[in-house]
């Protein structure tokens, strides 16, 4: 590594950890930055010094690296076009700006986190959990919220810096991933306590948001975990109980008793946020309202076909559906599915970029999948390149606008830096190129 190359990297760690935390800290980073006229420059300058992190490295060659990048200048050189057939520009500049902050600060946390290695990147998503938990608990305990006004929600439940109980959810499940990642490359014991913790906790906020993508995103992000977990040590579990018969049907029972007391003990089921969430489920409200989302999904892919698979224009479907009779949608609404909405507004060249770019993970992730199995390194950023997919499909179809959230665009390029990392993995050691810096506290390289 040349001289200063250890202090590069790991002051390019410190920003991706502070990055990953300010971008789930919302407004109450974007809100002085933008009063003292700072937003702009603070945001090029992270995505300079991450291309400056970059330079030389030769870490910019694996394609889901340079694949984010390439997908934003796709969008940048659509956007005349997108511009141009806006039926309205104020709501086209409105997202115009909102995509183009997206656009920098997800590349400067890719660039800099690739100089660094995938735990600074851990590190942030934990502190992030820290802010957001300690907002969601003084929110549940006080029935008071920060920039939601008027309050829409049950008084007690808990949206964090998100703004919405669904997002906060499943925003907690790439929390989680992270977690779980660190915690099974972690030697020490008291680091993995503390993420033991730290993982129930993103479970509680995940269940207490009562929205059913996050609930249904835990059981897939745990089922993962397990796999991982059993592919490392077959026959683990089958020795575990064969050892301990007696300790496992106790515990078995004990745990069976409780789920069942919590659902049907009314003292215990009134506070059962699961118990509520079911019973939401199975109203007729719930039943409109998903199916309202399948319907504007549907006219999104109208609107798109009638645009000749070009795209409608920046910030169109509102305006559009609005001055739309025949639409049979009679309140305001948002698309709801953030993978329409980059369809039907930005056409096929935009989201073949977009879907390039996707495909590249999933194939990053299946060709790794004998290399998991023998070497858990490799299983545990799998797990975790797969979790932050799940998620950010998870965020895209449930937000009423996932579009713009600067949030969602972190967790692909999380899972970017996942798959990266994965080929690094994968390659054989002499074609490797520099290996990444591990943060302190992490057993082996953090990567």
């Amino acid at each position: 590594m040349p001289p200063g190359g250890v202090a590069v990297t790991a002051a390019a760690g410190v920003l991706t950890t502070l990055l990953v935390l300010s971008i789930n800290a919302g407004r109450f980073v974007t809100a002085p930055l933008r009063t003292a006229g700072l937003l702009w420059p603070v945001y090029l300058g992270l995505l300079v010094l991450g291309v400056a992190a970059l330079a030389g490295t030769g870490r910019w060659r694996r394609t889901p690296v340079w694949g984010l990048p390439a997908f934003w200048f796709v969008g940048l050189g659509w956007m005349p076009y997108a511009w141009r057939v806006a039926p309205d520009p104020e709501w086209a500049s409105r997202e115009v700006l909102l995509l183009s902050y997206c656009a920098v600060l997800s590349t400067a946390a890719l660039l800099l986190g690739r100089r660094a290695s995938l735990a600074w990147w851990r590190r942030g998503w934990v502190l992030s959990l820290v802010l957001a938990g300690a907002v969601a608990v003084w929110e549940m305990t006080t029935a008071q919220h920060l920039w939601v006004h008027p309050w829409p929600f049950q008084p007690r439940i808990a949206v964090a810096t998100y703004g919405n109980p669904n997002n906060f959810g499943i925003v907690t499940l790439a929390m989680l991933v992270a977690v779980l990642a660190w915690r099974a490359e972690s030697r020490s014991r008291a680091v993995r306590a503390g993420l033991g913790v730290a993982a129930v906790a993103c479970a509680a906020f995940a269940i207490l948001s009562e929205s059913r993508s996050a609930v249904l995103g835990l059981v897939l992000v745990a089922l993962l975990d397990v796999s991982r977990r059993l592919a490392a040590h077959p026959g683990l579990v089958r020795a575990t109980v064969a050892a301990h018969r007696r300790v496992a049907a106790t515990l078995a029972v004990l745990v069976g008793m409780l789920a069942v007391a919590s659902f049907v003990v009314p003292a215990l089921a009134a506070r059962n946020p699961l118990v509520r969430m079911i019973h939401a489920a199975l109203q007729p409200e719930t039943a409109a309202s998903d199916l309202f989302r399948v319907r504007v999904s549907l006219l999104g892919l109208r609107y798109w076909r009638e645009s000749g698979f070009l795209g409608t224009g920046a910030g169109s479907f509102e305006p559009i559906m609005w001055n739309d009779p025949a639409s049979g949608i009679e309140i305001e609404a948002n698309l709801h599915n953030a993978f329409v909405e980059l369809l039907m507004q930005y056409g096929v060249v935009v989201f073949a970029a977009f879907a390039l770019l996707l495909l590249v993970l999933v194939r990053v992730w299946w060709t790794t999948r004998l290399a998991a199995r023998l070497r858990p390194r490799v299983g545990i950023v799998r797990t975790e390149l797969a979790g932050h997919l799940l998620v950010f499909a998870a965020l895209g179809l449930t937000a009423s606008s996932a579009l713009t959230l600067t949030v969602w665009w972190l967790v692909l390029a999380n899972a970017c830096a996942c798959g990266a990392r994965l080929l690094d993995l994968r390659a054989p050691r002499d074609r490797r190129g520099p290996q990444e810096v591990s943060a302190p506290g992490v057993g082996g390289s953090a990567g």
